[in-house]
């Protein structure tokens, strides 16, 4: 026997039967999914939870650097977003085309899907076209890649390494800075590192802005010690045909044997059209509940933008995750007609490791009062063990 619940209306001149709400989420990455299992977990089987994305296995970008120099494997690196039909979660791997939010649907190529509230986890996009010669240059910000440049790098002996920011924001700030000190641990246990010089560019008059002054010199000293050069204020403006030579902002030129950037991160193409954004470079949203200026359309995670301070809430996956797990909670109070949950805090933190058995976290309250309220810890082993804890709960959607 199947009991369907309805609730019936009177106020609009007679009696009908309301369905259970469709909640549409859209994008797999943390964000997305912490939506949809903190909606699913708040609200009754009559009520729907759907997550469209192109991708049925994501892969953890935090892996990126460890991943370069061979020391995590390609094929675990991912998690599969079929297994949240286990939670109860529908699963649709299509194309998203158009966000319609007057019509209230979503057109996909797995076709139009209808919702009552929609969550837009689509993160930011990568031009790779706006850096001329980014795109057949290296990277270790997209998984493929990465690929490229681990297989490069596993035949280096010798040479120069420049790993290259072109403005902000980028996703996870601490990136650059891992990366390059991940690349000389690997040097180093090699053997080549007296043939290798190691360089990091990037936009900013120092690593780290947001989590305040002292994390910033200690990021410079970290990198001093290490041998790696930090150039502030230079962001990269083109990469030669060959790969071989950058240029950058404040006038300058370098020569490498390898060239990784980090491309410009922009609004995806069908958030832009959809209006949510209305004309912003991101999509601005109220910041206890995460709302877009559109009613029951929110933007979590690295597409939309949280001011905090003199800065705004960090592109990284921690983040997205909380600002999912605020939003389902928010719907699921709508739904429920129950009281709202507590505004969304801020909270969250980045790992950045030092080395392959070493890593710090740099993280607090980021809508603290005057502005962000930070600390980087020192690098330990402990952090590291926690660092791989990270990684197996993200792959069983702990995270």
């Amino acid at each position: 026997m199947v009991l369907l619940l309805v609730r019936v209306c009177t106020d609009l001149g007679g009696d009908f039967l309301m369905t259970g709400k469709k909640v549409l989420v859209l994008g797999g990455g943390f964000g997305g999914v912490r939506a949809a299992i903190s909606a699913r977990a708040a609200l009754d089987s009559d009520h729907e939870v759907t997550i469209v994305d192109r991708n049925r296995m994501p892969h953890l970008c935090g892996m990126n650097p460890l991943l370069i120099v061979g020391e995590r494997e390609t094929n675990k690196t991912g998690r599969s977003l079929g297994r949240l039909a286990n939670r109860g979660i529908k699963f649709v791997e299509a194309n998203i085309d158009l966000i319609d939010t007057d019509a209230q649907n979503v057109a996909t190529s797995a076709g139009t899907l209808d919702y009552d509230y929609l969550v837009v986890a689509l993160g930011a996009a990568y031009d790779w076209d706006a850096v001329p010669g980014a795109r057949d240059a290296y990277s270790f910000y997209d998984f493929d890649y990465a690929r490229q440049l681990r297989r490069r790098l596993s035949r280096l002996k010798r040479g120069k390494i420049v790993l290259a920011a072109s403005k902000p924001p980028y996703k996870c700030p601490p990136a650059p800075f891992e990366t390059t000190m991940i690349i000389n641990w690997w040097a180093r246990k090699k053997g080549i590192r007296k043939d290798i010089d190691i360089s990091v560019y990037i936009p900013e008059p120092g690593p780290l802005g947001v989590a305040g002054k002292e994390a910033s010199m200690r990021v410079r000293s970290a990198l001093d010690q290490r041998g790696i050069e930090l150039i502030t204020e230079a962001g990269v403006t083109e990469v030669s045909t060959d790969g071989r030579e950058a240029s950058f902002t404040d006038g300058s030129s370098t020569s490498a044997s390898i060239i990784a950037t980090i491309p410009v991160h922009r609004l995806p193409d069908v958030v832009a059209a959809s209006g949510i954004a209305n004309g912003k470079p991101w999509v601005p949203v109220d910041r206890a509940t995460l709302e877009t200026s559109t009613a029951n359309v929110f933007a979590i995670g690295d597409v939309n933008v949280v001011p905090s301070g003199d800065f705004a809430i960090p592109k990284a996956g921690v983040f997205a995750a909380g600002q999912g797990t605020k939003v389902g909670e928010v719907i699921a109070s709508r739904v429920n007609d129950s009281n709202a949950p507590e505004p969304y805090d801020g909270v969250g933190f980045c790992f950045m490791a030092y080395s392959g058995g070493r890593a710090a976290t740099v993280g607090g309250e980021f809508l603290a009062d005057g502005g962000p309220d930070t600390v980087l810890t020192d690098p330990s082993v402990a952090g590291n063990r926690s660092k791989e804890r990270f990684e197996r709960d993200w792959r069983s959607f702990k995270i």
